[in-house]
């Protein structure tokens, strides 16, 4: 092969490359929606909300509440949690998501406590770990449309549950899990 032929090539091989990237992520992206019941669209909203409210913690005004806060967003509703020892805290956490496109419900669940510690933070993996292999085992229940945090032995759960039934099951295993003092239920409930 001669230089001329070599330099000719060289464009295609990279515009080959380019195309088989694209067909990967695109086949992946197929296979969590597949997966999962949120459009790839509302997927890629919700991520896009996340970071936005990420951007705003990490503000210099905000960003003593990097630890203490956690997001989950499913399908523009945001369900904050973690735990703060002072009430005007949890407000400003509340006030980070507020404005940004796409959100449509802001759930603060922060608590304002003095406990913590690592004994909580382990035994809230613990907790977590459990609740998220037991959805994924169980029979009727997409375990993709639903995400979970613990704070302090405190389960909360958002996601959507295709029937009733399956609501049902969801909070059972979430209730069952030992240390659990209550669950809250972020679940909206349609096919």
């Amino acid at each position: 092969m001669d230089a001329r032929s070599n330099t000719q090539l060289q464009p295609r091989l990279r515009a080959s490359k380019i195309a088989a990237t694209f067909l990967i992520f695109g086949l992946l992206a197929q296979g969590c929606a597949a997966v999962e019941d949120r459009r790839l669209g509302q997927v890629a909203t919700d991520a896009e909300i996340r970071l936005d409210i990420n951007k705003r913690v990490l503000n210099g005004q905000n960003q003593d509440l990097f630890f203490d806060l956690k997001t989950n967003v499913y399908e523009g509703r945001v369900m904050l949690t973690g735990a703060v020892k002072l009430p005007e805290n949890r407000n400003r956490i509340a006030a980070l998501a507020k404005g940004i496109p796409g959100v449509r419900t802001i759930y603060n669940d922060v608590q304002v406590t003095g406990a913590g510690g690592f004994k909580n933070t382990a035994n809230d993996v613990w907790i977590k770990t459990k609740v998220t292999s037991q959805l994924l085992a169980e029979n009727g229940v997409n375990s993709a449309n639903y995400q979970t945090r613990v704070v302090n032995s405190v389960v909360y759960i958002i996601g959507r549950a295709l029937s009733k039934h399956e609501l049902g099951k969801v909070m059972t295993i979430a209730r069952r899990v030992e240390h659990v003092t209550k669950v809250v239920n972020h679940i909206e409930t349609r096919p």
